[in-house]
């Protein structure tokens, strides 16, 4: 059975508090109409929330069916020794426009992470040695690795937002970001560095992950490696990213319904129809779709989506990352790790520490099938590969490949997708495509979501006007 949503700590005071006298508008409004809504978003992630909050605002009567417990998609405000931690996306910037857009909206500042003074580096190969290199040294070789990678990125994307203007970015998407590596000029370091990077960003071995679409990254980060670096995994939502979504969804007076999994949506000229797995069904005039790309098999649509979006399902996404978080007794400082593409720890930062609490790690798993994070053991035997003979007191991972309703981690393009963007992001009749695999932008990031929530809720709009029609 569907439950109804029940609103977080932000509320403001202006907002409706009753959500069975929110019910009880939309009924009366219901009665007026053909349809049970105007719009059905499928998905309670930040695509889906922004959808929902702009079509909302804009007057329409919006449902929103996400399949899980919870809001948030792929973020996952949690807690982890004591302290709220991020389980999925996590990182924002001003670097990234919509989403700091928002956070700005709602009076929603940052939290710094220690990435920046480090104490300690270390890269670790695919023969399983970790070695310290001094944290100047680190930072030049990342950044002289980088550079190299990035090379012709200004030329390629002269408008991030614009991926393809450049026609040349089509001739690149054949390769593959090891095919780059391999050509490249660089030390051990930073083809351990490099190698970390491109197989967690892509959260597959290097030779699936498209070269253009790290590329795109890289430009939206302003062509520039230092600033790029700071806007990735520098600064989170002080008020988690459950915060922010929660704004969202309160400024939309949508109805919310969770545990409400869409296996099949019939869409014709005039409506909508949608069944979840519950039994239950809405109609709407128009509905906006923000599934994961790897989840849409369990969708029947009725009729059948275009052949160029069925291209895009059968391949689907390569991105299989966990997320990993590791409390250790000792206090390590700030330290930052790379380990090459066949170890399990890509990316270890600290998340917090001090000689009260020890360290608590953050870490990133390009492919979840390399370690079991919620093996304590095996988790312990890897960071004491790293960090020596540490005492691991507790350890909390995600592993969103193995998530029923995610299937992959943040979107990645595989080698030969990002040309074929356009098809992904194209409406079809009155199902309108988004999430952040369909932006122009930060494609990987909650901004790129937040972009494509914008997009899709414009494009309803021109469809139905203002009054739903």
């Amino acid at each position: 059975m569907s439950t109804k949503w029940t609103p977080g700590p932000h509320r403001r005071p202006e907002a409706s508090t009753s959500p069975d006298a929110a019910d009880s508008s939309l009924a009366t409004t219901a009665d007026r109409k053909d349809t049970d809504f105007d719009v059905a978003i499928v998905g309670g992630g930040f695509a889906g929330a922004t959808a929902a909050r702009e079509l909302g605002q804009a007057g329409l009567r919006v449902v929103l069916l996400e399949a899980r417990d919870r809001l948030g998609g792929r973020t996952y405000t949690a807690e982890f020794a004591g302290r709220p931690v991020e389980l999925g996306g996590a990182w924002v910037h001003w670097l990234q426009p919509h989403v700091w857009a928002e956070m700005r909206r709602y009076g929603l500042g940052v939290i710094e992470d220690p990435f920046t003074g480090l104490d300690e580096t270390r890269v670790m190969g695919n023969d399983g040695v970790a070695s310290v290199v001094p944290p100047d040294q680190f930072l030049r070789d990342i950044r002289d690795g980088f550079e190299k990678f990035c090379h012709d990125v200004w030329q390629l994307f002269p408008r991030p937002y614009e991926p393809l203007y450049n026609p040349k970015v089509l001739e690149l998407d054949e390769l593959s970001c090891a095919d780059r590596i391999a050509e490249l000029d660089l030390t051990d370091t930073q083809r351990i560095q490099l190698n970390s990077f491109m197989t967690l960003y892509g959260g597959a071995v290097t030779s699936q992950f498209g070269l253009p679409g790290m590329l795109k990254l890289y430009a939206a980060g302003g062509w520039n490696y230092d600033a790029f670096a700071d806007a990735e995994t520098h600064y989170r939502i002080e008020s988690g990213t459950l915060g922010l979504i929660t704004c969202l969804i309160e400024d939309s007076s949508c109805k919310v319904r969770l545990n409400a999994a869409v296996e099949r949506i019939e869409h014709n000229i005039g409506a909508v129809r949608l069944h979840t797995r519950d039994g239950n069904a809405v109609s709407a005039k128009a509905a906006v779709i923000t599934l994961p790309l790897n989840c849409y098999t369990d969708v029947d649509f009725d009729p059948a989506l275009s052949l160029a979006k069925q291209n895009w399902i059968n391949e689907g996404m390569i991105s299989k990352g966990a997320k990993l978080f590791v409390h250790v007794r000792e206090n390590l400082g700030r330290v930052f790790a790379f380990c090459d593409e066949a170890q399990p720890l890509n990316w270890v930062q600290t998340l917090t520490y001090g000689d009260d609490i020890g360290t608590i790690l953050s870490i990133t798993v390009a492919r979840a099938s390399t370690i079991d994070v919620d093996d304590k053991a095996q988790i312990t035997a890897e960071v004491r590969r790293l960090f020596g003979d540490v005492d691991v007191i507790d350890t909390r991972g995600y592993d969103w490949a193995a998530d029923p309703f995610a299937r992959g981690a943040w979107p990645a393009y595989r080698v030969g997708q990002l040309s074929r963007l356009p098809a992904l992001q194209q409406p079809e009749g009155r199902l309108f495509f988004g999430g952040s695999i369909t932006a122009n932008g930060w494609h990987e990031f909650i901004d790129g979501a937040i972009e494509s929530g914008l997009r899709t809720a414009r494009e309803v709009q021109i469809l139905l006007g203002g009054d739903g029609s």
